[in-house]
């Protein structure tokens, strides 16, 4: 960051001048990896020298304060985003400021929504020094700009470069505008951005591995496993230890550490008695063939890390794994090679894919390329209904696809599933089962044999692989080499449906209303636009609902926004029972929902929804101990009769609304309906239990 302050400033002759005059040992290029690491007394070199180069006296704060925005698209960002606020990164100050250095202990003292105060001391060994604590002060300043806010306040109160026991650092922010990223809305625009990145990350993350199994060095792809793992997770030093063949010697890679220091690691870390690091963490390189050994970053003293970063660790540490795997198969046989070569193409396919749905269709299509087989079937698991759902297929007919789609299967159906679930391995099944449901569907579906290969990662089953032959069973039989290639390819299948899951939770998040689970304006806006798209070539229609709740304020007013939430879910509840297959509906903010209806030809049909809408609403909504009523207002319109653009129809739609709204005051006014207690419409109503 100095140095591109300094560039940017000055030039590239003004660059070279602050290395000379720090009198540093790295260059240009060393220094602007973000990757490695220097001493403490080289980075105070660099911040004099540039102070000198300037003329800044503040230079060394403002290297600190271009950090976050410098990097708000690394996997540190990403990481520390995660948490979810300033306050909760403050709270975690311990291990997020070892991301950036590791000679001073920090701890937060205090921290409440816009002011943090934080605690820093050098650690045994060092010296804080005046352009070290500008540098942190500029840094702790830049945090809020995690969150989309402008950078903070900070106030250096105790500097224990000055002679003080320690640096104690007050920073503030706005926390009214922190609060306003709370908005649903604000929220909606902060997953849009996040579902961005995941994606992006997703798609690097496999092009990482596509790039990794395309080498026969395996001594160059596993130093560039260590390589992508710094890029990761933010330590000084790390180790991959590993043995290719049982009982072979220990083969060590590492960065950031003396080869030495790096095998007296490994030693340890594989040592099983040795008591738990400290300052490290380690991830298994393990594959469902074998344990390979450890992936290990560590800091030179005792530092908490991240929960995701041992996510992300053990990420690349099935990567490693995956690259073993291949390494020793090409080993073990020429024959691999097409083992291989199909492998690749999967990892290629999985890196462009993005949704669980994609990621199953590419994994279908990559199989047959892997196993002689007639058919493919990829089946997802639902944790929260127990069952397995079938996600996407290759070689299906039509016929065939729909009898499968329709189908879900859970542990009481089959033995087999259950088997799979408490020990994921595959297994083969000819129509000499025993198992009633799977000789079913082997008869129906005319399957000869087939391979059921279980998806887990982490310990979680994830679904399964399904690869059929029509014929010759014999083609599917269990041998080792074809386990390894379904095995292999059950491997890469895991992380990228994992992902593909994030992507689709997140997804729905950004397109669906947290309350009612109902599409939000996002989602709104997506599907209209679709089914306007889709209505362009033929005769269908559109038709929109806008429904707003009367006197919804009101209840509100006297009982509580819980009540309010609690109303709003029934409501919405109440419309979506009324949507057909193809119809959706929305929540647009507030209580304005919306129902788009999907193949509808004349005006008479568009009435005949509102008056369902509004028959939904008069029986009264039992929230605890009270009974409410409340009606609903509701207008509509028909595409492209009541407007040519989506613009057109949602202000018809509106005012169609807003007018049956005024039409519902004039027949309430001064009625009381029998059971409930409700004041004329001059003055507000009134709720209570019947």
């Amino acid at each position: 960051m100095l140095l591109d302050l300094v560039r940017s400033e000055s030039g590239e002759q003004a660059v070279a001048s602050v290395l000379d005059l720090a009198g540093t040992p790295h260059d240009a290029a060393y220094l602007s990896n973000g990757n490695n690491w220097i001493s403490l007394d080289e980075a105070c070199e660099l911040l004099q020298a540039g102070v000198e180069q300037t003329g800044d006296p503040q230079f060394a704060r403002r290297v600190g304060e271009a950090t976050v925005p410098k990097n708000m698209g690394t996997q540190v960002a990403t990481v520390l985003r995660s948490l979810g606020s300033v306050e909760a990164v403050m709270q975690a100050v311990a291990q997020s400021a070892s991301k950036f250095s590791t000679v001073t202990d920090m701890e937060t003292i205090e921290t409440e929504p816009g002011r943090a105060v934080i605690s820093a001391r050098a650690r045994e060994g060092f010296t804080r020094r005046r352009l070290h604590c500008d540098w942190a002060t500029g840094l702790i300043a830049g945090t809020p700009v995690l969150f989309g806010l402008p950078p903070g306040d900070v106030d250096e109160s105790e500097c224990q470069a000055r002679g003080d026991e320690r640096c104690l650092y007050t920073l503030t922010w706005d926390a009214a505008r922190a609060a306003e990223a709370a908005d649903p809305q604000q929220r909606v625009t902060a997953l849009e951005g996040q579902l961005r990145a995941t994606s992006e990350r997703l798609h690097n993350v496999y092009a990482i591995a596509s790039d990794l199994v395309s080498t026969d060095d395996l001594d160059t792809v596993l130093n560039r496993i260590v390589e992508r793992a710094a890029s990761a997770v933010r330590a000084p030093g790390y180790v991959l230890a590993v043995r290719t063949v049982p009982d072979a010697e220990l083969q060590v890679y590492s960065r950031g550490l003396e080869d030495r220091e790096a095998h007296e690691i490994a030693e340890v870390a594989l040592d099983h008695d040795a008591p738990k690091s400290e300052t490290a963490i380690a991830a298994e390189v393990t594959s469902s063939r074998r344990h390979y050994g450890r992936l290990i970053a560590c800091y030179p003293a005792r530092v908490r890390f991240l929960p995701q970063e041992q996510e992300m660790l053990d990420l690349y540490a099935t990567h490693a794994a995956a690259v073993l795997d291949i390494a020793t198969a090409l080993q073990e046989s020429a024959a691999r090679n097409a083992q291989v070569s199909s492998l690749l193409s999967l990892a290629h396919a999985a890196a462009q894919a993005g949704t669980s749905h994609e990621v199953g269709q590419r994994l279908a299509a990559a199989v047959p390329e892997v196993v002689d087989c007639d058919r493919i079937a990829v089946w997802q698991w639902d944790e929260t209904h127990e069952c397995l759902k079938f996600l996407t297929g290759w070689g299906q007919t039509l016929e065939q696809e729909a009898a499968v789609s329709r189908l879900t299967i859970s542990r009481a159906d089959t033995p087999s599933l259950e088997a799979m679930i408490n020990e994921p391995e595959p297994r083969f099944i000819d129509r000499s089962t025993d198992d009633p449901l799977m000789s079913r569907l082997m008869v129906q579906l005319e399957m000869a044999a087939l391979v059921l290969v279980p998806i887990i990662a982490h310990d979680v089953f994830l679904g399964l692989l399904i690869v059929v032959v029509e014929e010759d069973p014999e083609r599917l039989r269990p041998d080792p080499e074809l386990l390894a290639q379904l095995t292999g390819v059950a491997a890469l299948a895991a992380p990228a449906i994992q992902n593909g899951l994030l992507v689709d939770e997140l997804r729905h998040k950004a397109s669906h209303d947290s309350l009612t689970g109902l599409l939000n304006r996002v989602g709104f806006r997506q599907h209209i636009d679709r089914a306007l798209a889709g209505g362009g070539d033929s005769q269908a229609h559109v038709g929109l609902l806008f429904v707003d709740l009367d006197d919804f304020k009101h209840v509100n007013d006297a009982h509580g926004h819980d009540f309010g939430d609690e109303l709003l879910r029934q409501a919405a509840a109440r419309l979506a029972g009324l949507a057909r297959g193809s119809d959706e509906v929305a929540r647009l903010g507030g209580d304005e929902f919306a129902v788009i209806l999907s193949d509808v030809d004349r005006d008479d049909q568009v009435r005949a929804a509102e008056r369902r809408v509004r028959a939904a609403f008069s029986e009264p909504f039992q929230l605890g101990s009270l009974s409410i009523s409340i009606s609903a207002s509701v207008g509509g319109g028909v595409w492209p009769e009541d407007g040519d653009t989506l613009s057109d129809l949602v202000r018809h739609a509106d005012a169609a609304m807003y007018h049956d709204k005024a039409e519902g005051r004039r027949r309430r006014a001064d009625v009381i309906p029998v059971g409930h207690r409700v004041l004329a419409a001059a003055r507000a109503p009134q709720f209570g239990p019947l």
